[in-house]
């Protein structure tokens, strides 16, 4: 890709309307990467579920968000299954595609890579992640890395014969639990060459997460759910910057850079 090409982006907002900072903590990232790379892009976002919007194929790379709710409930709502449409077609025609948590529920669903359902208790905190291959999106992360959590859904039970048919790698799982007797679940897949999933939330970045933690709500939520404990777990993880500022400055830029070849 030429340099002097705007390089276009889409953002697929699947957050339903609600108030998050996922969509902000994509543009901090994407703002970020254009500028230490010299490079302009032309960013647009699509309103997935309340506007049943969708891209067409002519972008150079697209990033699906994560958001509420089940990822199994909305399977036969209009705006699901264009989703799932659309997740078929770049998936055919080889476009670059990041799936961001409750995206990337949506296309294991879709693809049948496993079993789709709830967990035992919710997961949030930063926690390892633990790569499974040397994929170039792990290009200068250590193994494990830290990432942002907060899902009440997983995949488990991977179809090894549905993986194989598409084409597809389990690159990443969850942390390890020796003392639990649990199957681990998926963290990572890659879809194909170009598509790309992931249950955590690469795009969390530490400025925001450590002034949304510290709002009283999120803190007095946090508290009320799990523990101050938890809470505390969650700033001190927040306050190295071995975690998650240095996923935050290394996963979807590799993705931009493995993509794009800037």
């Amino acid at each position: 890709m030429s340099q002097s090409t705007p390089i276009h982006i889409a953002v697929l907002d699947l957050y339903d309307g609600s108030a998050n900072m996922g969509m902000d903590c994509i543009r901090d990232i994407l703002e970020d990467w254009s500028k230490k790379h010299s490079l302009e892009i032309k960013t647009t976002v699509f309103d997935v579920r309340v506007k049943n919007e969708l891209p067409e194929d002519g972008f150079d790379v697209y990033i699906s968000s994560g958001g509420p709710g089940s990822p199994i409930d909305t399977e036969a709502h209009a705006w699901d299954i264009a989703y799932c449409n659309w997740l078929e077609r770049m998936h055919a025609i080889k476009k670059p595609v990041l799936l961001i948590c409750h995206s990337f529920q949506l296309a294991c669903r879709h693809f049948n890579i496993g079993k789709v359902g709830l967990r035992k208790s919710k997961q949030l905190g930063i926690l390892p992640i633990h790569p499974t291959t040397s994929h170039t999106i792990f290009e200068q992360l250590p193994d494990p890395f830290f990432a942002m959590e907060s899902r009440l859904y997983q995949i488990t039970e991977p179809n090894d014969e549905k993986i194989e048919l598409i084409g597809a790698t389990i690159i990443a799982l969850e942390k390890i639990r020796p003392q639990l007797p649990y199957e681990r679940a998926l963290m990572g897949v890659a879809f194909s060459d170009t598509m790309i999933g992931v249950q955590f939330h690469p795009e969390a970045t530490q400025e925001r997460l450590i002034h949304y933690f510290n709002t009283d709500s999120i803190k007095t939520t946090v508290v009320n759910d799990f523990s101050e404990d938890k809470w505390n777990q969650i700033m001190q993880s927040l306050e190295d910057d071995s975690k998650i500022k240095h996923t935050c400055s290394q996963f979807i830029p590799n993705f931009l850079q493995q993509m794009l070849q800037v």
